[in-house]
C-alpha cells in the first residue's frame, strides 16, 4: 500500500511533513513569517492538486504578513488577495459543507483584507488565527 486515501486520492502526509507544517504554525504564532513560509514551502513542493493549492494559499498568508510587518501594504494586499482567490477556487461547487481549514483560512483572509481596506489593523485577526491550534483536519485536507 502507498498510503493513498481512496476517498480523496491523496496519500497521507508523512510524519516529518506534518511536523514541518506544525512547526510552521508555531513560527506563525511567534511572528516569524519568513520562516513560516520556509517551513510550509518545504512540504508544499511535494504536494499535488487541491492540497497543494491550499498550502500555497497558507504560504501566501504568511508572505502577506511578512510584507505587512515590513510596511509593504501593497505587497500584503496582493498576497492575501491571491490566497483568497485560491480559497474560492477550492470551495466545493455543490452545497457540501466547506472543510474547517478552508473556512478558517478564507475567514481570516477576508477579515484581514477588509481591515486593511477600512484603515483598521489586521494584526488582531491574524494573531487570533495563528493562536488557534490546528485540528487534524489541517493535515488531512485535500
Amino acid at each position: 500500500m502507498d498510503g493513498t486515501n481512496n476517498e480523496t486520492g491523496y496519500r497521507a502526509l508523512l510524519p516529518e511533513e506534518q511536523e514541518c507544517l506544525r512547526q510552521g504554525f508555531a513560527l506563525l504564532r511567534s511572528g516569524d513569517y519568513f520562516a513560516t513560509h520556509d517551513a510550509w514551502e518545504e512540504v508544499w513542493q511535494g504536494l499535488r492538486g487541491r492540497r497543494r493549492l491550499f498550502w500555497q494559499a497558507m504560504i501566501q498568508l504568511a508572505v502577506g504578513a511578512y510584507h505587512l510587518q515590513h510596511g509593504n501594504l501593497k505587497g500584503c494586499q496582493s498576497q492575501w488577495s491571491k490566497a483568497l482567490q485560491k480559497c474560492d477556487a477550492l470551495r466545493p461547487a455543490d452545497a457540501t459543507a466547506v472543510p474547517e481549514p478552508l473556512w478558517q483560512l478564507t475567514d481570516v483572509l477576508h477579515t484581514c483584507l477588509t481591515a486593511l481596506a477600512t484603515g483598521e489593523e489586521p494584526w488582531p485577526h491574524l494573531t487570533a488565527f495563528a493562536a488557534s491550534e490546528p485540528s487534524e483536519a489541517w493535515f488531512t485536507f485535500a
